[in-house]
């Protein structure tokens, strides 16, 4: 076995594999160390490691897609670095399949997301952004961006029920057969946004509007917020292009193994690092890229691979994607 000095330059495969390895495993330094020493007969120390899974990407870690769809879904997730608390910031395009640019900051202020969306969405199309129920989403998206502003059903009548279980359900104030009607009235409202067109959406609305007055305050509230800006709720079925929920972005979080922020993000930079490469994997395998510009991204982590490696890789949709693009250009 080979033991090069941190000084001496290690073969760029050694590098790229102890990236990847890192983004995709719980590997600790020492399992890195382990599989460079299996891998490759070196053993770099922990520092060079280190070092090799850091990367200065900016404040903001940017993806380079041959077009933005307009179509957008922020989202943030809450981090610990180095046991400080931190933010990931998400900018995904729906259409696309693939995220548009990620940042991490010690502070979710309404002013650190409107200088994230507005330098990540510099000269791009913007027609509609999804979000959560944060009350500072609006005015950024309406006023900084001039987009329409969606708001997610799912965390929209999540918060709702979590009301009317706390607030009703569990309140000695409202008797059995007031519960009864609230659920059945709720059920009623949820129904809403599972309408199979707008015209029908409307329509169910339109009939729990005329049960809203013997709701509970705790959960008429929900009912009238819409009832105010109904647009914001239903437009996803009016256009079948923009996503009814947040959930894109969700899965995005689940895909690049939230629940080990903690172990493996030890410095800003690190988190960088790790972003820049689940950036690539995702677009890579969901996103709706070109055959060619999918390689070419996927040779940025494994310069020597094929695409007949990649294709397995890839998920159903983003084969149909490419098979559809092959049917084109034949």
């Amino acid at each position: 076995m080979a033991y090069i000095e941190d000084e001496h330059q290690y073969p760029d495969e050694v590098r790229r594999l102890v990236r990847v390895v890192n983004a995709f495993t719980k590997a600790s330094l020492e399992r890195l160390q382990d599989i460079c020493t299996i891998h490759f007969g070196v053993r770099p120390s922990n520092e060079q490691i280190r070092n090799w899974i850091t990367e200065d990407t900016g404040e903001i870690v940017r993806n380079d897609l041959p077009t933005y769809s307009g179509i957008y879904t922020y989202d943030e997730q809450y981090l610990r670095i180095d046991g400080k608390h931190a933010y990931r910031l998400l900018l995904y395009d729906d259409l696309m399949g693939a995220p548009v640019a990620e940042q991490v900051v010690d502070g979710c202020t309404k002013a650190t997301v409107r200088e994230f969306l507005t330098t990540a969405l510099e000269d791009k199309p913007i027609f509609v952004v999804t979000t959560d129920g944060r009350s500072d989403y609006a005015e950024i998206v309406e006023d900084d961006l001039g987009a329409f502003h969606h708001r997610c059903h799912y965390h929209f009548l999540k918060n709702g029920e979590k009301k009317l279980r706390e607030k009703v359900f569990q309140s000695v104030r409202y008797s059995n057969a007031e519960k009864l009607h609230a659920a059945i009235v709720w059920s009623e409202f949820k129904s809403v946004f599972a309408a199979p067109s707008y015209p029908a959406a409307l329509q169910r609305f339109e009939a729990v509007l005329d049960k809203i007055e013997h709701l509970p305050p705790a959960v008429r509230t929900y009912v009238e917020e819409v009832m105010e800006n109904v647009e914001k709720f239903v437009v996803h079925l009016r256009d079948e292009w923009v996503p009814s929920t947040s959930n894109n972005a969700e899965r995005y979080f689940s895909h690049t193994k939230s629940t080990q922020v903690k172990r493996r993000f030890r410095t800003h930079e690190g988190v960088q690092s790790f972003l820049k490469t689940q950036m690539t994997v995702r677009t890579v395998k969901h996103g709706y890229i070109s055959r060619e510009a999918s390689l070419a991204r996927m040779r940025e982590l494994f310069p020597d691979i094929e695409m007949e490696t990649v294709i397995p890789l890839l998920t159903e949709t983003k084969k149909r994607y490419l098979w559809s693009r092959d049917l084109e250009a034949g």
